[in-house]
């Protein structure tokens, strides 16, 4: 993460970036937001018609060329003849003096964006040049010698902030489209980035201050009757509650989408684990023999499973270990057992229980598990698993049966009441606390209610939670949570 603090994001200064991963691709973009954006762009473009790069129309596009002014060798001054020491020869002396030429750097479109109608609020310009390494270095370079500066990392993006155009929600999902890893999170992050989110939690904090100006009042003119104006705010303060739990399990779901889910297999030796873990995969990456214990460490990949993002974990049989080696191996797989958001617990199905199944399955009781039941290709003398809780499944991961009703059982243990794309809200790790804060203010005026403490004390509890609300959306921030959040931004962004 690179250090740098709130104070270097001078708004006054013309900022560029490349915004596109320098890389032998087919296009570059090179972005310029600032005053001087368009007096840099007038020096340093040659348009394909002639005209005047700082008086052009916004949201226009331009053919043309980057050029470099360079210093190369005159043509001769002036001329004067004179013998030479070898004899009659005349030869020609020349003044060499440097002239300034330009000569063309790439071929490029240049998009124009006039304050405020533009990302940053700033008069924006956007280079589209050929893609590689050296030609948007290039560029760059000569737009930070007409007078820009490098972005730091997220400048744009604290730019649309400190002017507006977005709020804090807004820029977190920006972050979260750039890392989405899976559809269902890339949609849910492009609603946040369209307000929906915003326009919620304002519609939160309106029904807040609601109940804050009635409190006030009672407060004020304590001589009114307050019995009706207290049952009121008992009902809008438990509606209010409601809807901020909701955003909780909504911050939950979506840093699910973003995170993924840790899914560990486990089970006894020869179960079938790493048959299964190639089948979700859709590719043979552990080897599979007869043999039992071929495992011998924890295997991770991430995968998709209707939209969830799902790190999954191949274990070691969590039994007694016979050597070194072993050892190591199952005390990593202990380790990912005990971290696991849901547990695929294996079984055979050809076997009875023994201890060692036994053993796993009080191991995993207070854990979101669900049990497989493998190679029910086979005669079935699998018994006494009726009395487990979680979602059951019967596969059979070498005939490549029953995955469907597995990846069924996963989607509904991660999302156990549903997945609801609406209520979904990334959150920075501050926002969440902020937001749990604010739930914690409103359990504590309703207990304040309850109880028939003095409004006084349901009046601070409301504005603490008005408080927290408003670091949600940006409006309550310090300049150490501002650096921390746009560190994670790229440059260029």
């Amino acid at each position: 993460m690179q250090s740098f603090k709130l104070k270097d994001y001078n708004l006054g200064d013309t900022i560029a970036a490349i915004a596109t991963f320098p890389s032998l691709s087919a296009l570059g973009v090179i972005k310029v937001s600032g005053k001087k954006a368009f007096p840099i762009i007038s020096k340093i473009f040659l348009p394909r018609r002639k005209k005047d790069m700082r008086k052009v129309k916004t949201y226009t596009l331009h053919y043309g060329w980057i050029m470099e002014k360079s210093k190369v060798p005159a043509l001769p001054a002036g001329r004067k003849s004179q013998k030479s020491k070898m004899g009659n020869q005349k030869i020609r002396t020349m003044n060499h003096e440097l002239r300034t030429t330009n000569y063309i750097v790439d071929e490029v479109l240049v998009s124009v964006m006039r304050a405020p109608n533009s990302y940053t609020r700033e008069d924006v310009v956007e280079i589209s040049s050929h893609g590689g390494i050296l030609v948007s270095n290039k560029i760059l370079e000569i737009i930070l010698r007409e007078g820009a500066r490098l972005a730091l990392p997220g400048e744009f993006t604290y730019r649309a902030l400190a002017k507006g155009r977005i709020d804090l929600l807004q820029a977190e999902s920006i972050l979260d489209i750039v890392e989405a890893r899976s559809e269902e999170g890339l949609k849910a992050a492009a609603m946040q980035l369209s307000g929906e989110s915003s326009q919620k939690i304002k519609k939160i904090k309106d029904e807040i201050k609601e109940v804050f100006v009635e409190t006030e009042s009672s407060i004020n003119f304590p001589e009114d009757d307050t019995s009706i104006c207290l049952t009121q705010a008992k009902r809008k303060i438990k509606v209010i509650e409601k809807k901020i739990n909701q955003f909780l399990q909504g911050g939950q779901e979506a840093k699910i989408l973003k995170e993924g889910t840790r899914c560990v297999i486990c089970g006894k030796v020869n179960t079938g684990k790493s048959t299964l873990f190639n089948r979700l995969l859709g590719e043979e990456r552990v080897i599979v023999s007869n043999y039992a214990g071929t495992t011998r460490d924890v295997i991770e990949e991430t995968i998709n499973i209707r939209g969830i993002p799902l790190r999954i974990y191949d274990t070691a049989g969590i039994l007694e270990p016979k050597d070194f080696i072993a050892k190591e191996a199952i005390e990593k797989s202990q380790a990912a057992l005990g971290g696991a958001d849901l547990v695929i617990l294996l079984l055979d199905g050809s076997k009875s229980l023994g201890k060692d199944d036994y053993f796993l399955l009080e191991k995993v009781r207070n854990k979101n598990t669900i049990l497989a039941v493998n190679k029910i290709d086979l005669p079935q003398r699998i018994k006494n698993i009726s009395k487990f809780k979680g979602y059951r499944v019967g596969l059979s991961a070498l005939k490549n049966t029953g995955i469907e009703d597995l990846e069924e059982a996963i989607f509904k243990s991660v999302y156990k009441k549903g997945l609801h794309r609406q209520d979904m809200v990334f959150l920075s790790q501050y926002q969440r606390q902020s937001l749990r804060a604010a739930g914690d203010n409103i359990v504590e005026a309703r207990n304040f209610l309850d109880k028939g403490h003095t409004i006084d004390f349901v009046n601070l509890s409301l504005k603490s939670s008005l408080d927290n609300l408003g670091k949600l959306t940006g409006e309550v921030l310090t300049e150490e949570i501002l650096e921390g959040i746009f560190s994670n931004f790229c440059i260029g962004k």
